[in-house]
């Protein structure tokens, strides 16, 4: 019987999370089909794009932990945002938390990375497309201003990889390995993030 109910909760959020992804691919194709912009989704060096996008999401959490930790307005809101997420994710498996992370790596970068920011690099200018598909990409987190502008900065950093690498494979591992290593420490070891659990 326990174990039904603690697995209640699971499908209504793993599917939300799920289409929510699929409306992202879905988006990606049609801008693809549409539009036709330049994009290379592996390219060449695909061994130092497994190592960059690794290293760059190590480092990355590391940051965000970092902060997340400071005893600052900044470090108090961000342990406030993950105190309000931690039910929502704990309801997930280890196994789906990982396929979550995966399929946002993937459909996210191909929606903000693979078809707007070179789309609208094509039509105005690098900065300008990478700018734009940084807010958006921020504005698809928004939960608080905190949120937006950490989420702005990830994007601004995932899309000068995208533009310097050329293709996409460095940033969709960036992003999936990062959303993994957040849900992880999210549910499992909330105390990292300096919050206080209750026994």
């Amino acid at each position: 019987m326990d174990a039904v109910d603690q697995t209640k909760g699971n499908p209504p959020v793993f599917l939300l999370l799920i289409g929510t992804q699929v409306v992202c691919l879905l988006l990606a194709l049609l801008g693809f089909y549409l539009a036709s912009p330049k994009v290379v989704i592996i390219g060449d060096s695909v061994g130092l794009q497994v190592i960059i996008g690794i290293i760059g999401a190590m480092a990355t959490y590391g940051v965000m932990l970092s902060l997340t930790r400071s005893e600052t307005t900044l470090g108090m809101s961000m342990r406030r945002q993950s105190i309000a997420l931690i039910p929502l994710f704990s309801r997930l498996s280890f196994f789906q938390l990982l396929l979550v992370s995966v399929v946002v790596g993937i459909c996210e970068e191909l929606l903000f990375r693979g078809f707007l920011q070179s789309w609208l690099s094509e039509l105005s200018s690098p900065l300008l497309g990478l700018l734009i598909s940084a807010i958006a990409f921020a504005l698809l987190h928004f939960s608080s201003w905190t949120n937006f502008f950490l989420t702005l900065g990830i994007g601004v950093v995932l899309g000068v990889v995208y533009q310097v690498s050329g293709s996409l494979l460095g940033v969709i591992i960036w992003h999936a390995v990062y959303d993994a290593i957040v849900l992880i420490v999210l549910t499992q070891y909330p105390h990292w993030l300096g919050i206080k659990v209750k026994e």
